[in-house]
């Protein structure tokens, strides 16, 4: 029934839009993940920067009991230093997931061109079967 030429027409067909399809895909899928992996950088660095405000508050408390002047010299000087490291902390995670993000933007985009040269290459197929060239 599909034998001979029809066959490899219809496989070149189902072959292309498979590909196209898997393009897409691909590339909504990278785009998803990205989303994801900043968002949860976001939140992880909220978390740094929180708990760098705890932790600058637990050291403020400390020196408060044992009578030192919170607000001058190294009390303050420690507390600054928490809440500086924990805002740097949380910048570099951000960073490193927007690097993280566009590394699988690329990869995704990468296969995506794959899938897509493959389904132009077998749409070209399918039209050289239907003009009798293969």
């Amino acid at each position: 029934m599909c034998g001979g030429k029809s066959g490899g027409l219809i496989s070149d067909i189902f072959s292309s839009v498979e590909n196209s399809m898997n393009a897409v895909q691909t590339r909504a899928e990278a785009k998803g993940n990205a989303k994801t992996v900043r968002s949860v950088a976001r939140v992880e660095a909220e978390k740094a920067r929180l708990m760098a405000k705890n932790n600058a508050g637990s050291a403020r408390a400390a020196a408060a009991e044992n009578g030192l002047d919170v607000d001058v010299g190294s009390a303050a000087a420690i507390q600054d230093e928490f809440i500086s490291d924990g805002a740097y902390n949380a910048a570099i995670m951000i960073q490193d997931a927007d690097n993280n993000a566009s590394n699988i933007r690329r990869a995704g985009s990468i296969q995506s061109n794959s899938y897509g040269l493959r389904s132009a290459s077998s749409a070209i197929s399918a039209g050289a079967r239907v003009a009798g060239w293969k």
